[in-house]
């Protein structure tokens, strides 16, 4: 009889879809603009872009980063030394805003670790532009390897088909029209950004032409074109030009000046650029008062702070360290994770007061939770002893008939928001 054994070989991990992945979409970040545009058009000649992604970097450069494993917070880890001085022109915040700046123009990161074949600890962590590297595609789901290229030097690097590991890390939003590469927030900003800086480029060129608005010139039947052509001279040297505005225009007989344009309030200027400014502000997920002054009061700027934090920055950023955890952390060992440090966060602080008025209730004269439930519910440590007891007064009446009033029972009364007469 003829057996067949079953076939061991090596795992194997991928995308479940398997070969359809292998779709090469090419370079192209839209179908209309490329990465440049976004960078030109929209960081570099746009404010409030550039005002929404500056905003995020800060934020998020100034966030403290923990690394955690299953027993709780880890002080003092190699990890975050490398993190705290990442190379030798950086320290973390510098590398963190370009990375984000990146983020935000591209919808994608790249950092490299240093040695690129070391399989230990890396040493240093560098930052690289998304707009230098190819992703080219695998057939199951992971790239087959990266290569950046620049001023005609080309690098390659591989990513294992396996582990998916590879030594640049790459990261990006998801794009549903392009599998392996990331969509940027101005692909659904473009037409914003294109309204105001069209927007202000008429204002500007209207105002250096003395804010007039165009018009036409009505002359009388069978002028030549010879007279047209010193006419036009004229008025271009007479009225057009900053150095102009505010002259008065001074036709012949026969001449007759026809408005045919819209002035700014006709055609809603300042609400246009408005809603403009609107819209790109949505796209990055920052609250308008935090890019508009006009738009921000003392109140409002709480509220838009903490929101900021709650419904942009801090989810940006945790998901940037779930997968920098997942690139980074095996060097060092298993079971690690990189954690944001929550308490050192001053914009929300009204969600901890809130959170803690909360909890105070809870414990109160009639407690539906221990001191210990409610520490533990803010973040904090256990108390234990005669915190953890649900029902002070019976509890502690008990407890009184039997032992002396000793200083230790009277503190833990005084602790559990019982007054002197208790």
């Amino acid at each position: 009889m003829r057996f067949r054994l079953p076939f061991v070989g090596t795992e194997r991990k991928a995308h479940p879809a398997g070969a359809s992945y292998y779709v090469d979409m090419g370079n192209s970040w839209t179908r209309v603009k490329d990465a440049k545009h976004y960078l030109q058009e929209g960081y570099q000649g746009n404010v409030v872009v550039y005002a929404a992604i500056q905003e995020i970097a800060m934020a998020i450069a100034s966030l403290t980063v923990e690394v955690h494993n299953d027993e709780g917070l880890i002080d003092n880890h190699p990890a975050l030394e490398l993190l705290d001085r990442p190379n030798v022109t950086q320290g973390w915040s510098g590398l963190c805003k370009q990375l984000f700046v990146d983020y935000g123009i591209y919808g994608e990161l790249a950092l490299v670790r240093y040695p690129v074949n070391g399989r230990g600890e890396p040493s240093e962590l560098w930052h690289l532009c998304p707009y230098d590297i190819t992703v080219e595609p695998g057939r199951r789901g992971i790239p087959l390897k990266y290569v950046h290229k620049r001023q005609n030097v080309e690098i390659e690097f591989p990513v294992d088909q396996v582990t998916g590991r590879s030594a640049l890390f790459f990261m990006k939003r998801y794009n549903p029209d392009n599998y392996w590469r990331g969509q940027s927030p101005l692909m659904a900003a473009a037409l914003a950004g294109d309204l105001h800086n069209v927007g202000m480029q008429w204002n500007y060129r209207l105002l250096r032409n003395g804010a007039r608005p165009p018009g036409i010139i009505k002359m009388l039947a069978g002028v030549s074109g010879e007279s047209i052509a010193r006419a036009r001279e004229y008025f271009k040297r007479q009225i057009q030009g900053s150095e102009n505005a505010g002259e008065i225009p001074m036709l012949p007989d026969g001449m007759e000046w026809q408005d045919i344009g819209k002035t700014p309030a006709d055609m809603d200027y300042g609400g246009s650029l408005t809603k403009a400014e609107k819209l790109i502000a949505r796209a990055y997920g920052v609250p308008l008062p935090l890019i508009d002054n006009d738009a921000a009061t003392f109140n409002n700027m709480k509220e838009a702070k903490e929101r900021f934090y709650t419904d942009t920055v801090i989810p940006m950023f945790q998901e940037f360290l779930d997968q920098l955890g997942n690139w980074l952390l095996p060097a060092y060992g298993e079971r690690l994770r990189f954690a944001i440090d929550m308490d050192d966060i001053p914009a929300l602080d009204p969600v901890r007061d809130r959170a803690y008025q909360r909890m105070k209730v809870a414990v109160g004269s009639k407690p539906i939770l221990t001191q210990d439930e409610a520490r533990l519910a803010l973040g904090w440590d256990e108390l234990g002893g005669a915190a953890a007891m649900l029902d002070p007064v019976d509890t502690v009446s008990n407890a009184a008939a039997n032992m002396p009033q000793d200083e230790n029972a009277i503190k833990a009364m005084v602790a559990m928001a019982y007054g002197k007469a208790d």
